[in-house]
């Protein structure tokens, strides 16, 4: 079933978007280094240079990126009019559900470690400062952590997209979650949570209740995974 999803990708317009959103995240901050010293790897180090793209992605662009590719995946079926042949297999509406998030989580991993490993190689072409072994280490582990927030989130993107069908109403939602995301700074709203916790050096970031964050995003992905098994179970 993943690999049939995967099939569907090809050539897909919502999944060329999804990774050209992170790639213009990626030149941005190559731009601004290359053209400008004063944002420079060369004046402010690497650190800096890696917080401003993680601070992109979390804020926005991820956001952008994923919700995009999970509408497109769970509610293209009835776009297409192809749900009642999916529902007529043998294989339960569970397993559908689980193949297409499979699908959303592995693209989640892989274009975050290509917006890591591209930002490193286009990083080395600006600048003869070293990337120490530390750094490239911890940032690894930002990356990772980013990979577990961002999956989190996607189960209830996939509700909306099931019970009403439409990317459209996932666009929107996403829409609201990122201007909401300027307004609202606390631990209880989830979808400011991966950029609370992320590397915020030299900003006016306060502290963060980590504890609250992490049930706050837990909370989020268990009510959207219910949400979303509940409406695959009802929808026909």
């Amino acid at each position: 079933m993943i690999r049939a999803e995967l099939i569907k990708l090809k050539g897909s317009k919502a999944f060329l978007l999804s990774y050209i959103i992170l790639l213009a995240v990626v030149l941005l901050e190559f731009a601004l280094s290359a053209i400008f010293y004063r944002y420079s790897i060369d004046r402010l180090g690497w650190v800096y240079y890696f917080t401003n793209i993680v601070f992109l992605v979390n804020i926005a662009a991820g956001f952008i990126s994923y919700y995009i590719l999970t509408g497109h995946i769970f509610a293209r079926e009835y776009q297409e009019n192809t749900h009642l042949f999916m529902f007529t297999t043998p294989v339960t509406r569970v397993k559908f559900y689980f193949s297409k998030l499979a699908v959303v989580y592995a693209f989640i991993i892989i274009s975050l470690f290509f917006v890591l490993f591209l930002s490193v190689l286009l990083g080395m072409l600006i600048t003869d400062r070293p990337l120490t072994m530390t750094i490239w280490v911890y940032q690894i582990q930002v990356f990772s952590k980013m990979c577990v927030m961002h999956a989190m989130l996607i189960p209830i993107a996939s509700f909306f997209a099931i019970r009403w069908k439409s990317i459209m109403v996932v666009v929107l939602l996403v829409c609201t979650a990122i201007f909401l995301s300027f307004l609202c700074k606390s631990e209880w709203y989830p979808w400011i949570v991966p950029y609370l916790l992320s590397p915020n050096e030299g900003s006016t970031v306060r502290h963060v209740n980590i504890p609250i964050a992490w049930l706050s995003l837990s909370v989020t992905f268990l009510l959207g995974l219910f949400l979303s098994l509940w409406a695959y179970q009802r929808r026909g």
